[in-house]
């Protein structure tokens, strides 16, 4: 037979062993020091000699607190609300505070009951976007304070509020579709009794105001995957090229049932979402949103709760702005051509994008960061760019890289010294982007030149442009690429390897890597490799028969020819150069010039005379940028 359970002592037993009242037990085992020492040594050694393991809510009702705080949230379901609970219990947890969580599944008519009863067991409040009427909002507040509201305006209490500026959230993500060219949006309604809902409306409603031709039309949805599966439909049938969900809840349903239709995103129709819940990233395609700092919200919510409890409450309402997070379910609007979204910008003509612009700051520091162009495409689809080759980690795509700028190497990898050979030094630098802005066919970038020291060096305003051509019965595009660069910062001695002793390696300027293709480069002096190295041709074209394509690079009418830099055997990436085998000085206040013009063509083209025909129809004359500001030094 099994031993009986052993029952629990109890604090009478303790009491009446150690010959004291029992209140005598409760003020030694809550280490009330007015008590006589006598009698605290007998209640101990009565503990000891009974075993006695004092009850958590006996003690709890002693002392009148339980060390628990309850949250109280409309859908726990929701990882929006579950990143707030981390936060909240996380930080409670470090003071030895425990969290008991309610959820009112959506169920305006019971929050206030399960608000009451969760405060009667637990020492504060958190309530996490409350659905009920502002009155019994208030009115509830002053039953079960100390609280803590989160994303709710508390009028009697505005120290007791946490708040996400959802209004700046909805405008931000509405301006990144305007920047890709939408100008029909639907809103994908939340909640009808949500504040929040209430928020992403007006911050729709003045970015409309601000943006005549923008039209935004308002659909039912709801705050669950559900709502959004549900709702593909009449997102379609609304005639919409970009939608705004309330959440990513909503979004990621929506993706879900719009896949399943067969509609492309974001080719056909845009979509985002707010609050960048955990599978936000991991969505087919990954989902454009804002992004919500849940863990601070559930952190600060128990700094302020626990200020309260001991008398030292805030004394102002604490608001938080999302941050966009661009990812693939947004892209150009089916009918937008030019350059688009400044953020991340792309080239759009016709239904293609045929170039992407990265700001490089994921670059590797020892391979110089820099803006560049890649993936950059025909119209038919043939790639013409390569970035990051094994073969030279330090080529990315289309860009400005100079291996010296007096002794800082803005090329990346290494560097040759004379005497030595190539090197590894700690010299290279960055370029920073200070601003870009897109308009029609046109981007603008400002940059500084930062050394490895971290001081400004030079600035430089870039210019490109893209367009569709006509070229007999085919389509092409053209690209210019303007870049001034100003000695802001004292006199510049730019040099390359073939000025520092290298034969041959006069490389550095406007840099065009291509990908390993079996190709031909042919020059108004000849063709091949032996020919096209140094010349001064005007133009230069690459050709990769079996693919098709012809790249025409021009230099600008009007400018001064530079040596053209051209590699094929060893890999395919060609230039014109600045310091091609003299070093080139620009004095402080003065500038440096560079520009290309490219013609991107589907189709095979190696007769010498219609390449220079199609060179000197398209030569642009040069015409300079603005002279960019000094940056301060640093």
């Amino acid at each position: 037979m099994p031993n009986p359970a052993q029952r629990q002592v109890t604090i009478a037993q303790v009491a009446e062993y150690a010959g004291v009242s029992q209140a005598s037990v409760s003020r030694v085992l809550n280490r009330n020091d007015k008590v006589d020492p006598a009698i605290s040594a007998k209640v101990l050694d009565a503990i000891d000699k009974l075993n006695y393991s004092p009850s958590q809510m006996a003690r709890n009702l002693v002392r009148g607190r339980s060390n628990t705080v309850a949250l109280l949230v409309p859908d726990l379901e929701n990882p929006m609300f579950q990143g707030v609970l981390k936060g909240l219990s996380r930080e409670a947890a470090r003071d030895g505070y425990r969290v008991l969580v309610a959820d009112t599944a959506e169920r305006v008519a019971d929050e206030e009951e399960i608000a009451i009863e969760a405060r009667s067991r637990c020492d504060a409040l958190v309530l996490v976007s409350p659905r009920m009427p502002a009155e019994r909002l208030e009115a509830l507040l002053e039953r079960v304070r100390p609280t803590v509201v989160v994303n709710r305006p508390v009028a009697s209490d505005p120290a007791a509020e946490l708040s996400v500026d959802y209004a700046h959230a909805s405008r931000t993500l509405g301006e990144h579709l305007i920047s890709l060219g939408h100008t029909r949006i639907a809103y994908l309604a939340g909640p009808p009794q949500s504040y929040a809902d209430s928020l992403r409306r007006r911050g729709l409603a003045e970015l409309a105001a601000h943006h005549p031709q923008l039209e935004v039309r308002d659909l039912a949805g709801g705050s669950q995957v559900e709502d959004g599966y549900r709702a593909a439909e009449a997102v379609l049938s609304a005639g919409v090229t970009a939608v705004v969900a309330f959440n990513d809840l909503a979004a990621l349903g929506l993706l879900a049932r719009l896949r399943e239709l067969g509609v492309d995103v974001p080719g056909e129709l845009s979509v985002t979402g707010i609050d960048d819940v955990p599978l936000a990233r991991f969505a087919a395609p990954a989902l454009t949103t804002m992004s919500v700092p849940r863990l601070e919200l559930g952190a600060q919510s128990w700094r302020r709760l626990r200020d309260a409890m001991a008398g030292e409450p805030a004394t102002h309402p604490l608001s938080y702005r999302a941050i966009l997070e661009v990812r693939g379910s947004t892209g150009p609007a089916p009918e937008a051509s030019g350059w688009l979204s400044p953020g991340r910008p792309v080239l759009r003509l016709g239904h293609r994008i045929v170039a992407r612009y990265e700001e490089g700051t994921s670059i590797d520091a020892v391979l110089s960061p820099r803006p560049f162009l890649h993936p950059v495409e025909t119209l038919g689809g043939v790639r013409v760019t390569d970035v990051h080759p094994t073969d030279h980690l330090h080529h990315f795509g289309i860009g400005v890289a100079i291996p010296d700028v007096n002794g800082t190497s803005y090329w990346g990898g290494r560097t040759y010294v004379q005497g030595v050979g190539s090197v590894m030094l700690e010299n290279q630098g960055r370029q920073r982007r200070d601003d870009v802005s897109v308009d029609a066919d046109t981007l603008t970038e400002r940059l500084t030149w930062i050394d490895e020291r971290e001081v400004a060096q030079l600035s430089e305003v870039r210019t490109l442009r893209g367009r569709a051509v006509r070229l007999g019965e085919r389509d092409a595009w053209s690209m210019g690429w303007r870049s001034v660069l100003t000695a802001n910062f004292g006199a510049l001695r730019i040099g390359s390897p073939a000025t520092n002793g290298r034969s041959g390696a006069g490389y550095g300027g406007l840099f065009w890597r291509f990908p390993r293709w079996d190709a031909t480069v042919t020059t108004a002096d000849g063709v091949g490799e032996q020919a096209a190295h140094g010349s001064s041709s005007p133009w230069l074209a690459v050709t990769d028969a079996s693919r098709r394509v012809t790249v025409l690079l021009i230099q600008p009418a009007g400018a001064p020819a530079r040596p053209w830099f051209a590699r094929v055997a060893e890999y395919l990436g060609v230039g014109p150069a600045v310091a091609w085998d003299e070093v080139a000085e620009v004095p402080e206040g003065g500038t440096l010039e560079l520009g290309i013009d490219a013609l991107l063509i589907d189709r095979a083209i190696t007769d010498p005379g219609e390449l220079a025909e199609l060179a000197a129809a398209h030569a642009a004359e040069w015409r300079p940028g603005p002279t960019a500001k000094p940056a301060p030094k640093g």
